[in-house]
């Protein structure tokens, strides 16, 4: 919905999916949730931990690197 809203239109996609606008925008502008927000922070520590590898490290070792 987000990408097509402009093209579409809100209204008419809510009724189609059967969504309630009002839940839309309150997802739209919620901010990202505990999980999102630690999976962020975790992507950047594997990429630190492999590049600290010099990139040799595969799963497994990043895994005990961490």
């Amino acid at each position: 919905m987000k990408q097509m809203r402009f093209k579409y239109g809100v209204a008419a996609m809510s009724e189609i999916l059967k969504v309630s606008k009002s839940g839309y925008y309150r997802w739209l502008n919620r901010k990202p949730s505990r999980r999102i927000q630690e999976e962020g922070r975790l992507e950047i520590e594997i990429k630190a931990a492999h590049k600290k590898t010099r990139e040799t490290f595969g799963p497994e070792r990043l895994q005990h690197e961490l």
